[in-house]
């Protein structure tokens, strides 16, 4: 089958080179039946695709985390190129995955939620994530849970009002500069713009 462009498109080409992690720390696991509908799936199988094989085996988190779709998708402007698809934010883009991985299991019915200073676990980077359970409504670092629900593997999943960690600013703050060091189009796939091309004097 041959596959056509869409010539309304813009649509960029690079060559990958998927090299292994040092540290499996930091490296982005498989995506588990779970989370293939998740909002940040089609980011998560691009780090995959650009880290290459992990050089032990790397354990699945227990609880996962994720903001809605409408947030995700707000992250850049619609139908613009998307710094976390380019191999030099893929720090960027690992970074921000693993910030929503936790190791432990986090039921949504742990009386630790309702203490004063609710349940504090650590995500995958280090950080603290701590549950709160007021009035029947569960938070997470104050964003709002909007849905939570107990996956076949025996995992958790909850889904957050909004992007934790500021991570809708950093990358808008990534797309500014992403956004000046590749070629503008127009929605009916006309140059507008290319920085590889000198401007006339």
């Amino acid at each position: 089958m041959t596959a056509q462009l869409n010539p309304g498109l813009a649509v960029l080409l690079c060559a990958v080179v998927a090299v292994p992690l040092a540290n499996t720390a930091a490296y982005v696991p498989q995506i588990p039946e779970s989370q293939k509908d998740s909002s940040l799936a089609n980011l998560w199988r691009h780090a995959i695709e650009q880290q290459g094989p992990a050089t032990e085996r790397v354990e699945g988190p227990k609880t996962f985390l994720e903001p809605v779709f409408i947030e995700v998708i707000n992250w850049v402007p619609q139908d613009s190129a998307h710094p976390l698809y380019a191999s030099e934010y893929i720090d960027l883009l690992r970074e921000i995955l693993l910030d929503y991985m936790v190791d432990e299991v986090v039921k949504p019915d742990d009386p630790r939620m309702s203490q004063p200073s609710g349940l504090q676990v650590k995500n995958r980077n280090g950080k603290t994530i701590t549950f709160k359970l007021v009035s029947g409504e569960i938070t997470v670092n104050g964003v709002k849970v909007v849905d939570n629900s107990v996956n076949n593997d025996g995992t958790y999943s909850y889904i957050l009002d909004e992007s934790l960690f500021s991570h809708r600013q950093k990358v808008g703050d990534a797309w500014e500069k992403y956004i000046k060091t590749v070629p503008v189009y127009d929605p009916f796939g006309v140059l507008i713009s290319d920085p590889s091309v000198p401007a006339e004097e």
